[in-house]
């Protein structure tokens, strides 16, 4: 809402931009520009629905990012949870293995390479998350990139829309003066008239 109304300002501000209303002619020049003037509305409201959608679309992205970024780093801890709690249990497995038989420390030293086996295949995880890690964050910088660069190109328009809000202030409060101006005028002509009627009346 706020872009339409900064758009009609615009419009406007373009039209007495190159019509202006000029007190030292009375003449006005405007009503031929305003078929250019709609172009140029179009055109910029164009390009801020562009914008707009741009932006809301890169915003998108950056959350979609960010939550698989979260997703990535949640399974990463959660692995290395599992992995601490697996080396707690191959730390218990050795203790146990000085003090049982043959028999056990067989039973036990399987047990290790099982446990190790796990242990491979969870680090082997843990890079791959890592790395899942490190693409995400490399894709949620770029999309911050992009939605940063987009944002100065709104301000920048921004800028130039409130520029155009100015120049029309100017032209409103020169269009006021010469509506003054052209009134007084008006009632100069009006009491000059009734004078000299009232003149032709006194020698009738």
């Amino acid at each position: 809402m706020k872009y339409k109304k900064t758009i009609a300002t615009l419009a406007i501000a373009a039209a007495f931009g190159t019509g202006i209303v000029l007190a030292d002619n009375n003449s006005w020049q405007g009503s031929p520009n305003l078929s250019h003037t709609r172009s140029i509305i179009d055109q910029l409201g164009a390009k801020l629905t562009a914008q707009s959608n741009q932006i809301t679309s890169l915003s998108t992205q950056t959350t979609t990012a960010q939550n698989q970024l979260t997703d990535a780093q949640n399974n990463v801890a959660n692995m290395q949870s599992q992995l601490t709690s697996l080396q707690n249990q191959l730390a218990q497995a050795k203790d146990q293995l000085t003090q049982a038989n043959n028999q056990k420390q067989q039973e036990l030293q399987q047990k290790q390479q099982e446990i190790q086996q796990k242990i491979d295949e969870i680090n082997q995880k843990i890079a791959e998350g890592n790395q899942k890690v490190a693409d995400k964050q490399k894709e949620l910088d770029n999309v911050q990139t992009q939605l940063s660069d987009a944002n100065n190109k709104a301000s920048q328009l921004q800028n130039q829309l409130n520029d155009a809000q100015q120049k029309l202030s100017e032209a409103n409060n020169k269009n006021s003066d010469l509506q003054k101006q052209l009134d007084n005028a008006l009632q100069d002509a009006k009491d000059t008239e009734a004078y000299a009627q009232s003149v032709l009346n006194a020698h009738q």
